[in-house]
């Protein structure tokens, strides 16, 4: 084969020859093919004519082989070149591959964040706290809502939703006392005679039948300790439902007590309990002092009254059942001072309904002494407690209403 020549326009010296790495040898075979104008392939052959190189590595390498080798060693150099050619390919084609793939993420990452900053400002625009839907909700609406607010507001005075309250308020009083009160005051009354051995839960029944009646809540608290500590006085606790405010009963079974002993105890309950008004109940009118008698109120805040004379079995529920209803007009009463409640019209009721009790006291205490006409006297007495519970009930209405537009106004 003389395709290779020393023919090297610079000298060349000899040395020892370098083993050829896989790049060279293919720069060799690139060289060749591309220097070589006569490089054919012809029947599955690669002909090569006239190629001639003056690369001193090459030249170096063959100068070091014998002849007769030089052409088998150049046949195992192209395929060598060759080789490594078609590697340098797979690396390029790869290297291109990656290098576009990166170029395509890149694009599609600053593309999708462009997209997404462009949809947040576009959200901001219409959604935002300054976007076009805040703005004609604020149009609509007021300022976080403050017209719907106060339209629907069930506590100012005008809107549709507080006069319906108003309105479902009176029907609920209504209704109850119209279709319920009346029945249950009878069917009280009606009840076999309290017997005074177990005065206190005897007590505790009566009122708990009140309190569901009059929609309030009562709890029996004998066994608990109030805000004083240690201190118990105050054994029922009545919560008013129209006013929230607290009457406190405090029920004693005693042979004797003072009038001083009975404030001093009605005091410290109403402290304990944490209550507007207290009630002081005694089983025998004998234990409270004569000028004191059977219904006797201290102040605005504090009652007694008994439920038994000395030579009867039974109890007058009817007086406890009037007790419940005075403490409760009291404390109504107390909470509406300041507003517009005609305050003389309620004090002249008050002053009616002591004398109405006056009389029913008398008139007890002649049912106990005259036996022959003791059924007419006591559907007499029977009629002038329930003028006495009317009038209450009546205050008590006007009461609430009051009640409802001072809760309204403040």
């Amino acid at each position: 084969m003389s395709a290779i020549t020393k023919n090297s326009k610079k000298k060349i010296q000899t040395k020892q020859p370098t083993k050829s790495k896989p790049r060279q040898v293919a720069n060799l075979v690139r060289s060749i093919i591309e220097d070589s104008m006569s490089a054919k392939v012809t029947n599955g052959k690669l002909v090569i004519h006239n190629y001639e190189t003056n690369d001193n590595e090459i030249v170096e390498y063959f100068e070091g082989i014998r002849p007769e080798l030089r052409e088998d060693r150049c046949t195992r150099a192209f395929r060598m070149g060759v080789m490594a050619l078609k590697s340098t390919e797979v690396t390029d084609r790869i290297d291109y591959v990656e290098k576009k793939f990166n170029s395509l993420d890149y694009k599609f990452k600053t593309a999708l964040e462009k997209t997404v900053q462009d949809l947040e400002v576009q959200y901001d625009d219409v959604y935002g706290d300054k976007g076009k839907f805040q703005e004609i909700m604020n149009n609509q609406f007021g300022e976080d809502g403050k017209l719907l607010k106060k339209v629907n507001n069930p506590n100012r005075e005008g809107s549709p939703l507080h006069d319906l309250k108003l309105e479902l308020r009176e029907e609920i009083i209504s209704l109850r006392e119209d279709m319920g009160i009346q029945e249950k005051e009878e069917e009280i009354k009606s009840k076999t005679p309290l017997k005074g051995a177990d005065f206190e839960e005897d007590c505790y029944e009566i009122l708990s039948d009140t309190a569901r009646v009059s929609g309030d809540l009562i709890e029996d608290v004998t066994k608990q300790a109030g805000k004083i500590k240690g201190c118990k006085k105050g054994d029922h606790v009545l919560t008013i439902s129209d006013c929230n405010k607290k009457v406190t009963f405090e029920i004693k079974d005693v042979a004797s007590i003072s009038s001083n002993k009975i404030q001093e105890t009605l005091t410290q309950a109403i402290e304990n309990r944490e209550a507007a008004y207290g009630v002081l109940v005694v089983k025998n009118v004998d234990s409270l002092p004569k000028s004191i008698g059977w219904f006797h109120e201290f102040g605005n805040n504090m009652l007694v009254c008994a439920l038994e004379l000395s030579d009867e079995e039974a109890l007058h529920d009817e007086i406890l059942l009037i007790a419940y209803k005075w403490a409760r007009t009291r404390v109504l009463s107390q909470n509406l001072q300041g507003s517009q409640v005609d305050a003389e019209a309620i004090e002249a009721r008050i002053d009616s309904i002591k004398q109405k009790i006056d009389q029913l006291r008398s008139i007890k205490s002649q049912c106990t002494n005259i036996e022959g006409s003791s059924k007419k006297i006591r559907e007499t007495a029977e009629t002038v407690a329930n003028e006495i519970t009317g009038e209450l009930d009546t205050m008590n209405r006007s009461l609430r209403v009051e009640e409802s537009k001072n809760i309204e106004v403040s």
